[in-house]
């Protein structure tokens, strides 16, 4: 603070400790507003937390609706994976298939005779009927080791270089009657082994491709080739019917079941944690902030009704309980199920995988996959549809709690701002107590003195 401050040099009083001891009286209001501003900071987050979750909940529950979830899908098998495997890449016709493979795709393979370069000169790459392919340029005295980095690091080549016992040897990088090659420029060819094509019969139906992994022998299905069958033996291939992805299905409703228990987690601990009876501390006032709060428990009601409710205008599946969706049993014997007291959720994926096989269609229905048709994911968005989002009730409580904080912190800039007024009060009143002893001090002197000197 600017200004002259004689701290109790004329009056003997420390001055700047009684100032601080009148501020301290002063200030004591702040420590309300300090410890509301604790508190609303404190609602406004566990209210975040709540909405994060909710938004979580809300896309976990549309997921069930969604067309990507109800995608029908089919199962592929091999009866041997060491010698084929295969992948369902789209519709396929259901059925099964015998398949035998007398060749496997195989790349073109050549061998030279490396002498290190006597001068500078390009090793060239042709293709199989005898087009240019690359050119590698080599520097005189290039061992193989240099024309296999060479050869290795052009993008061109399409081929392989590797020494093998000071031999150049290039094998193509495609496989099949058409990855031939030469080369001119690096030695004697001393080895050639031809690309051969993948040979197999589907059904007695013979295939011939350059390549062992097959995309067009069977529609919606690829097949990757691994070994070659014995004599008459035949591997089977078995392709299912379609159907729903029942593993799809499962993580989905796993997966809205994990975000609920964690939305009820959270607001149920909200809802029974205590305040703390005349609490002074920040800690203290943080404790309880949403103990009992009707909004919260009103929104853990409507969503535990929702859950358990059946679905109007279905038959046979009408409920999640029917798909083994619910709270499960409060009490097991004579221990009482907190979880199911609380309400959360428990997935029986036998049930849910039994009524898959038996019923699919109304798994759909139930669920509300099937278009034109509301299910419990459509009645349980309109549950939440208030809640969530932005103008939603959570959302409309945030804003709420971010104004108050606005105003709190313009109550304590005007109070800190008022404080520092009073201070420098205080300080200039003291500063002129001390002067104006000073200045009585000095006129007792002088008047001292005059007095001695005419009694002199």
């Amino acid at each position: 603070m600017a200004g002259i401050q004689l701290s109790g040099l004329v009056s003997g009083l420390d001055t700047a400790s009684i100032i601080d001891q009148l501020m301290s009286i002063e200030r004591t209001p702040r420590t309300k507003i300090t410890l509301d501003q604790s508190a609303t900071t404190k609602r406004q987050s566990l209210l975040q937390d709540i909405s994060t979750k909710l938004t979580a909940l809300k896309t976990a529950n549309d997921d069930l609706k969604s067309s990507l979830t109800w995608l029908d899908t089919q199962s592929v098998e091999s009866g041997d994976s060491t010698k084929l495997t295969i992948t369902r890449t789209g519709g396929a016709p259901p059925g099964g298939y015998d398949v035998s493979i007398t060749q496997l795709a195989t790349a073109e393979r050549a061998t030279y005779d490396w002498q290190d370069l006597a001068a500078d000169g390009p090793l060239q790459i042709l293709n199989k009927d005898g087009t240019p392919r690359a050119s590698i340029d080599l520097k005189a005295g290039a061992t193989v080791d240099d024309a296999v980095a060479a050869i290795n690091a052009s993008t061109d080549t399409n081929v392989y270089a590797v020494n093998v016992n000071g031999d150049l040897v290039l094998a193509a990088k495609s496989t099949g009657d058409g990855s031939g090659f030469s080369v001119t420029g690096a030695g004697a060819e001393t080895e050639r082994v031809a690309g051969l094509n993948a040979k197999l019969t589907i059904n007695g139906a013979t295939v011939e491709r350059q390549t062992n992994t097959i995309t067009d022998a069977l529609p919606g299905v690829t097949l990757t080739l691994k070994g070659k069958t014995s004599g008459t033996n035949t591997i089977g291939v078995t392709v299912g019917t379609p159907g729903p992805d029942k593993d799809a299905i499962t993580q989905k409703a796993q997966s809205f079941i994990t975000a609920y228990n964690a939305l009820v987690t959270a607001t149920r601990a909200d809802l029974d944690e205590k305040r703390v009876p005349g609490a002074t501390t920040s800690t203290d006032i943080q404790r309880g902030t949403l103990f009992g709060d009707s909004g919260l428990s009103s929104m853990l009601t409507s969503f535990r009704s929702a859950i358990s409710a059946p679905i109007a205008g279905l038959t046979g599946l009408t409920s999640l309980a029917d798909l083994g969706i619910s709270t499960g049993a409060a009490n097991t014997g004579t221990t009482v199920n907190q979880d199911a007291v609380d309400g959360k959720l428990t997935l029986d994926t036998a049930k849910l995988s039994a009524a898959l096989d038996s019923n699919p269609l109304g798994v759909r229905k139930l669920l509300g996959g099937l278009s034109g048709t509301d299910g419990f994911s459509q009645a349980f968005s309109a549950v939440i549809a208030p809640l969530q989002g932005t103008g939603g009730i959570l959302d409309s409580r945030i804003t709420a709690a971010t104004k108050d904080l606005s105003d709190i912190k313009d109550r304590l800039d005007t109070f800190d701002a008022r404080m520092d007024t009073k201070q420098a009060m205080y300080q200039k009143q003291f500063t002129a107590l001390e002067t104006a002893l000073q200045k009585s001090q000095t006129v007792g002197t002088s008047l001292a003195s005059y007095i001695s000197s005419m009694s002199a």
